[in-house]
């Protein structure tokens, strides 16, 4: 069999579609098409996707939440797989390990409520836990570093491979997931480390995490937060961008937010274009550079291809 035969049989036995617009499966409900779209349920139907497309010689994305990423309007090549494996077990003495598609939130209240504590950080953050892991996801002066123990991931070459937390460099919102010496390594599910608690305290922990969120995290689709804060200045990121003058201010679609600076949003979903959103990305940098004298980097993840002309 051909490449392409192999492709089209492993894609028909893992239930593909072809041609999937991505602004279905992102927060900010913007990007092309996907090539071919696989939803995985489980950490086992993760790694047989993986050495599939591996073995058809195809490029790999995965999606996880959809948050915190942009994909541009050409869309993406090859084989998306948009990873649902959301199973959790305790495996020692406050010792959880969970498959990479688990939300955040989620999986912050569940815990809470088995009586552990050292998730509550984590309840206001949209995304899935393996797609926050490349940035060492945090929140309020917490990250996945402060309980993270080891994780399961597939390399590029589809070897099963653990590592433990230490091997993965995290620091803030890098690690060498990204674009490091781990780089292409897809994360199946990580090990954490949390500690007995109480179920009301940490409860209510989370409630109050939930409200300082929709206190001050505009609602609806979005990039969610799109710069690092900088690490030479006092000021955050929304601080620096509000300092000047940009919110409100607005590319097609894209417009920052007036409740926090650091927030794009998409205010015209049916005429929305990734492109809109990386032009506003690159005003506001040299916006904030020209009057402050610094360069905000990016957290969020822009990937595909640009839209072909004509």
């Amino acid at each position: 069999m051909t490449r392409s035969q192999v492709l089209q049989a492993l894609m028909q036995e893992l239930a593909a579609r072809r041609s999937e617009p991505l602004s279905r499966h992102t927060f900010v409900q913007v990007g092309g098409e996907a090539d071919w779209f696989v939803t995985i349920r489980d950490s086992e139907s993760l790694i047989a996707a993986v050495r599939a497309a591996h073995c058809a010689g195809v490029s790999l994305t995965v999606l996880g939440a959809g948050s915190n990423v942009l994909i541009r309007d050409g869309g993406i090549r090859g084989v998306v797989l948009k990873n649902e494996s959301r199973g959790c077990e305790q495996v020692g003495e406050g010792r959880i390990e969970v498959e990479s598609g688990a939300r955040f939130a989620v999986l912050a209240r569940s815990t809470a409520r088995a009586g552990l504590a050292g998730l509550e950080w984590a309840a206001g953050i949209p995304g899935a836990i393996g797609g926050g892991l490349p940035t060492n996801a945090g929140a309020y002066g917490s990250d996945l570093s402060d309980v993270l123990v080891s994780v399961k991931t597939i390399s590029p070459e589809g070897e099963i491979v653990e590592l433990p937390a230490d091997a993965l460099g995290l620091r803030y919102r890098d690690s060498e997931l990204r674009g490091g010496s781990l780089a292409g390594h897809i994360a199946t599910s990580l090990t954490l480390q949390l500690r007995s608690g109480d179920a009301y305290a940490s409860l209510a922990e989370i409630d109050r995490v939930e409200s300082l969120r929709k206190a001050n995290a505009p609602t609806g689709p979005s990039l969610g937060s799109i710069f690092k804060n900088p690490t030479r200045d006092s000021r955050t990121a929304g601080e620096l961008i509000e300092a000047a003058g940009l919110k409100g201010t607005r590319i097609g679609a894209a417009q920052v937010s007036e409740l926090h600076a650091n927030y794009i949003l998409n205010v015209d979903v049916a005429r929305a274009q990734a492109v809109d959103f990386l032009a506003l990305v690159e005003r506001v940098q040299s916006c904030v550079e020209r009057h402050a004298g610094i360069q905000l980097e990016p957290e969020i993840a822009v990937v595909g291809e640009e839209a072909a002309l004509g």
